[in-house]
């Protein structure tokens, strides 16, 4: 069973790498094209397929996740210290830039409410 729930462990932490990968290149993405009106339909398209992707590689971590814990005894996990510990820092660092993303989502929101505000004034005039 150690030899399964090594792999299970290491599988989490390839799909946990690609998750964080896709945050960081959309973050970037973010801040090279920032907000931009009228967007191509080929870069929203492309918006939208890297979203859909980390939606499934999300939804990928979360079965092998819970797999894990209801496979394999907490013996058999604490077996593998060295992967877990590595599998419990790179769900730190998914946490901390989830949040980043979530707070720079938030201030364009904001951004664009206020534009739009601004631009209602003007109108009246």
């Amino acid at each position: 069973m150690g030899h399964n729930t090594k792999k299970s462990i290491q599988q989490i932490n390839d799909v946990s790498r690609q998750v964080l990968s896709r945050i960081l290149v959309m973050q970037t993405d973010s801040q090279v094209f920032p907000q931009e009106h009228g967007l191509k339909n080929t870069k929203i398209q492309s918006i939208d397929d890297e979203n859909k992707e980390l939606t499934e590689l999300t939804e990928k971590r979360q079965i092998l996740i819970t797999n894990l814990f209801e496979q394999n005894t907490a013996d058999n996990i604490s077996s593998e210290l060295a992967l877990l510990q590595e599998m419990i820092t790179l769900d730190s660092e998914l946490t901390t830039n989830a949040k980043l993303s979530k707070q720079a989502i938030t201030e364009k929101m904001i951004k664009i409410k206020k534009s739009k505000k601004v631009t209602k004034s003007y109108q009246k005039y």
